[in-house]
């Protein structure tokens, strides 16, 4: 059996997000707010005064309160646009479209509580949060206090893990063509192919023969042992062979390992999650627990979500 090779540091990969999807509103720059409260209160002022000055001042500060709440205070450098944080990145909501940052593209990630009392009681009222890609700066907020600990602490973490290889085979010795260049179609047919073989059934003891013949299910106390060793393993691969591990899983009906799978849905690696998600209802998770392949779409390729979207109502 070959020896799946890790990072020559041997590292541990971090803990997964804790978070599902945290919804940020955008944040004005509190330099503005205070300028359009001043200004807002000089429009009222103009409008008590007599004669055209008066008239002039109340439409002028009037039309530079409307300008600045449109276009934000000059030289800001955020950008005033709500946005998502999801364990795969950050979704962007714009007037003019959607888009994605993945968090290999995310330099920096800082999160400020807000505090106040209520009664005397000591709370958080609110958290502002700053994305910072190095070109441009997000900035939002949301009530309360956010569970954003583990991405602060483990942003670089996650962007490896994000740009791993996926593996066509349980020792990651042979990787697909991602992550630029769809990878699902190939470990769901290098699964299948493996779990047909000799060898699958030897390592794993699978009966012999009888995936080949029908592509009936069927799982082993070994080959269960197997994958969860796969699964559960934590060393950082630059070549990760937990989706290969999951796919085969779900063919092989090998339920007892479903709970390995069930802690890979937030992985920080999409096409990871996005399997993991689908190989869990495979095995008879209900999907409230693990989600569903519509969240992690934003982050795959076209043909990946083509791919498990059909292998999921095999």
């Amino acid at each position: 059996m070959n020896a799946r090779a890790p990072l020559p540091e041997a590292r541990t990969l971090a803990p997964s997000p804790d978070f599902r999807y945290v919804g940020l509103a955008a944040e004005r720059p509190r330099r503005l707010t205070a300028w359009l409260g001043l200004l807002g209160a000089g429009a009222l002022a103009g409008t008590t005064l007599r004669g055209a000055t008066g008239a002039f001042l109340g439409v002028g500060v009037a039309a530079t309160v409307a300008a600045l709440a449109r276009l934000g205070w000059p030289g800001r450098r955020g950008s005033e646009v709500a946005f998502a944080i999801v364990p795969w990145g950050v979704v962007v909501e714009s007037r003019e479209r959607s888009r994605i940052l993945r968090w290999p593209g995310v330099a920096r990630v800082q999160v400020q509580a807000v505090h106040g009392r209520d009664q005397g009681t000591p709370l958080t009222r609110y958290t502002v949060v700053t994305v910072d890609t190095g070109r441009e700066r997000l900035v939002g907020r949301a009530p309360g206090t956010l569970p954003l600990e583990r991405l602060t602490a483990h942003l670089v973490d996650y962007a490896e893990e994000a740009s791993h290889r996926i593996a066509l085979d349980l020792d990651g010795s042979r990787s697909g063509e991602g992550p630029s260049e769809p990878d699902a179609e190939l470990v769901l047919a290098a699964a299948r192919a493996y779990a047909a073989t000799s060898s699958a059934a030897q390592r794993l003891e699978l009966p012999l023969g009888r995936y080949r013949q029908s592509g009936t299910r069927a799982s082993s106390p070994r080959a269960e042992q197997e994958l969860s060793s796969v699964l559960r393993d934590r060393t950082a691969r630059d070549v990760d062979p937990r989706p290969f591990a999951a796919v085969l899983a779900a063919e092989l009906d090998a339920r007892a390992v479903a709970e390995d799978i069930v802690g890979l849905v937030q992985s920080p690696l999409p096409l990871l999650a996005a399997i993991a998600k689908v190989a869990a209802t495979k095995l008879g998770v209900a999907r409230a627990r693990v989600g569903t392949l519509e969240e992690v779409e934003p982050f795959l390729l076209r043909r990946d979500v083509e791919a498990l979207a059909a292998w999921q109502t095999t």
